[in-house]
């Protein structure tokens, strides 16, 4: 009893101890602070692809050739995680592969990040990239053994490493004779950076790449409907006409939506119809790009929510500084579209037109808001969109030496062509027609 007594007696001490340290509301009534607790985070990987059937394997081909064989599965990781990654190639050629000399590397490729471009996956800390161990900021990985024989499989490893912002990052990779020739198809590759626990949403497989450039005269062209929208809000009063036009409903913009979905169209990003055009990689089937410009609120209110719930990716042309005004999207929500799978692109630092202006303005338009909206997003923004359509001459100069690889205006169809990257083209969505009747006119030219 004195024993139990005495434990009592410390244990009510104790509680009153921590009453007196305690902070108390208003009323008196005491409580205790705790720290938010981190969604717990763990890394995972999705499944391998297994190898092809021996009867699917090509063999003797004359020369250098590589046949995709197999690859790890795609990693899930948490911010900060690193991963290692596998892909196999069988040489399909007569001729072997000699890490003296020549070797066999994985190098990067487009449309994402591009031909010798470096990734924010990895790399060897050069040129933006996180340093992985890759032989450079271009080359995932380099040939395992000393001489791989026609026949023969190698296993390509290399390592991975999340990025802060949470999102689906892809990198495409293709095998290279360095020095000599690209063998075979790239390989899309995709790391999923998540949050916590909780999956991430199920993502549908690609649609197959079957929809080719034309050639002629030393100039690709294919057609691809470009799509421009601005508010997507309530009409206004009929008595604006401009806003009435330029303005498209939450319930109209679904319409189109659910109407490009259910006709066949597939949604492609700037940098898919930039390769295409650069390089005649193929397209899928009814390419379209839907694209928002000036980076209005209403359009991550309203737009970005309808684009996720129908698993649509779109393109938005963002003002440099216009962003965090009222009625424009803040940093905080580029970076939230950006990781949702949207693609953030240039609209100028300020919403003036580059006709006219000298190239000193022009250069700076271009070349601040590349460089600011890169940051801001984590990831390089290389295409841009003419405030008010203008451009001149010295507007397409100003945009090369600033490092764009392509730019749209507001009219000219859907044609696009290799030979004017910087001049591509677009069909405004009008606000005065209604619902999916609004696609008609924009898709049919």
């Amino acid at each position: 009893m004195r024993f139990t007594a005495i434990r009592l007696l410390a244990c009510l001490g104790l509680v009153a101890a921590t009453l007196a340290l305690s902070p108390t509301r208003a009323s008196g009534a005491a409580f205790t602070v705790r720290e938010p607790q981190a969604a717990p985070c763990t890394d995972s990987v999705g499944p391998s692809s297994p190898p092809p059937s021996a009867a699917s394997l090509v063999s003797g081909l004359p020369g250098h050739h590589a046949q995709l064989y197999g690859h790890s599965g795609r990693p899930v990781l948490c911010p900060g995680s690193t991963a290692t990654a596998t892909i196999a190639f069988h040489n399909s050629g007569s001729l072997g592969w000699y890490a003296e000399g020549a070797p066999l590397l994985l190098g990067t490729w487009g449309p994402e990040p591009g031909q010798d471009r470096s990734s924010i996956l990895g790399g060897d800390g050069s040129s933006g990239s996180p340093a992985t161990g890759w032989p450079r900021a271009d080359r995932a990985a380099i040939q395992p053994v000393p001489y791989i024989g026609p026949g023969q499989v190698a296993w390509f490893r290399f390592a991975v490493k999340a990025p802060a912002t949470p999102g689906t990052y892809r990198l495409w990779l293709r095998p290279v004779v360095e020095g000599r020739q690209w063998l075979g198809e790239a390989v899309e590759w995709s790391v999923t950076v998540k949050t916590g626990d909780e999956p991430p949403p199920p993502q549908a497989a690609p649609p197959a790449r079957t929809y080719l450039p034309a050639y002629s005269g030393g100039v690709r062209s294919i057609r691809v409907n470009v799509l421009l929208y601005h508010y997507v809000d309530a009409v206004p009063d009929r008595s604006d006409a401009l806003r009435v036009d330029l303005t498209t409903s939450p319930a109209d913009l679904e319409e189109q939506l659910l109407y490009l979905k259910a006709h066949g169209y597939t949604p492609v990003t700037t940098n898919d119809i930039w390769w295409t055009l650069d390089q005649g990689a193929a397209l899928p089937p009814k390419p379209v790009n839907l694209s928002f410009d000036d980076g209005l609120i209403s359009q991550y209110d309203n737009a970005y929510r309808l684009l996720r719930k129908h698993g649509i990716t779109a393109t938005f042309y963002v003002t440099a500084n216009l962003v965090g005004r009222e009625g424009y999207v803040t940093q905080a929500m580029l970076r939230e579209m950006a990781a949702g799978g949207m693609d953030i692109q240039s609209h100028a630092v300020d919403h003036v037109s580059l006709a006219g202006a000298t190239p000193e303005a022009q250069r700076y338009q271009a070349c601040s808001a590349r460089r600011i909206l890169s940051e801001w997003i984590g990831k390089d923004v290389r295409h841009f969109a003419y405030p008010a359509g203008g451009y001149d001459e010295s507007a397409f100069d100003a945009l090369a030496s600033c490092g764009y690889l392509s730019a749209y205006w507001t009219a000219g169809g859907s044609l696009q062509r290799s030979d004017r990257t910087l001049l591509l083209s677009r069909e405004r969505v009008r606000g005065l027609a209604r619902g999916a009747a609004a696609l008609l006119v924009p898709l049919s030219r």
